[in-house]
């Protein structure tokens, strides 16, 4: 029985449908996709809408990914830094996928339900499928709701680790140039979404199968297109730590945000009479609390208001 397991896609649509085409599955065949089919790319609706439809004709297990696990926090709401996380870790490409011409986006049922059947692992005699990777404990061990964080986001600690698993772990999440084979793990994640290529590996032959990436990567955000800017502001408030030169780490809150601009202001009313960014200046840091996206970004204005300086930020984002 042949198993192929399937990198990180990040909408890419076409080269997913070229790699299954290319993979010679028979009726005794799995294909394990390993998460992260949403966000960066352009095609998030169509990489889901292609897996709906080859999971209804062949024996296809799909995980979740840390960006389909955004998602499904962005859907809920009740977190406004659980939705500032899916935005700002290129969320805004797959709701700008799902959008009309107004910026309105819609989510059908059907995508609702692949996300909620999507699983946190698979494994088989000798391989232990998982999108980012383990922690550094018995496999037997896990718990899907204690671990559940470290199987969708780790990275350091996984690929640095010296513990020899009960099976070979195979991931993704983590890009390389080239698929990864260790005694310990394989990655599969061979960065398609930045210019290189989709990836499958059979197991237990280790063939190789790959589709480069077709065309650039052009960014692509939720728009209102009745209004000017590049990408829809989301209103709330998110944790933004600025280090400043000369004043030192400055703890700043965003008024609303988008994956490549920033409202702030200083969450102390003291520190709002003080002007705190100027014009003009180059800087960078960090947002998010817990969880973190490093950035850097040119302060295009430093307005004072009758509650208070607000700094406007052109921001890319590192994440």
């Amino acid at each position: 029985m042949a198993i192929f397991a399937i990198g990180d896609v990040h909408g890419c649509a076409d080269e997913l449908e070229e790699l299954l085409e290319l993979l010679p599955l028979g009726d005794d065949s799995t294909v394990v996709m390993l998460g992260d089919y949403i966000d960066r790319g352009p095609h998030s609706r169509r990489v889901i809408e292609i897996l709906i439809e080859w999971k209804s004709k062949h024996n296809i297990v799909t995980l979740s990914g840390n960006h389909e696990e955004m998602l499904r926090e962005f859907l809920d709401g009740s977190n406004p830094q659980r939705v500032a996380r899916f935005i700002l870790n290129g969320g805004s490409s797959t709701l700008a996928d799902f959008a009309d011409d107004h910026g309105e986006w819609v989510i059908p049922s059907a995508h609702v339900k692949f996300l909620d059947e999507l699983k946190l692992w698979y494994e088989t005699d000798d391989h232990f499928f998982v999108h980012a990777g383990v922690p550094d404990i018995s496999l037997k061990d896990l718990d899907p709701v204690r671990d559940r964080d470290e199987l969708l986001w780790i990275r350091r600690a996984f690929i640095s680790s010296t513990r020899k698993w009960e099976k070979r772990i195979v991931h993704g999440h983590t890009p390389v140039n080239a698929v990864e084979l260790s005694a310990t793990r394989i990655n599969v994640d061979t960065a398609c979404a930045y210019g290189g290529f989709l990836t499958a590996i059979e197991l237990p032959s280790h063939r190789i199968y790959s589709v480069p990436r077709k065309t650039g990567l052009r960014p692509a955000f939720l728009r209102d297109k009745t209004s000017r800017r590049a990408a829809v502001r989301f209103l709330g408030s998110v944790p933004v730590t600025i280090n400043h030169e000369r004043l030192g780490p400055l703890k700043l809150e965003t008024l609303n945000y988008s994956e490549i601009g920033m409202l702030l202001w200083s969450p102390e009313e003291s520190e709002r009479t003080k002007q705190l960014l100027e014009q003009g200046e180059a800087v960078n840091g960090t947002v998010g609390d817990g969880w973190q996206v490093p950035f850097s970004a040119n302060v295009v204005h430093s307005r004072k208001q009758s509650d208070g300086w607000q700094y406007g930020l052109a921001v890319d984002l590192e994440g």
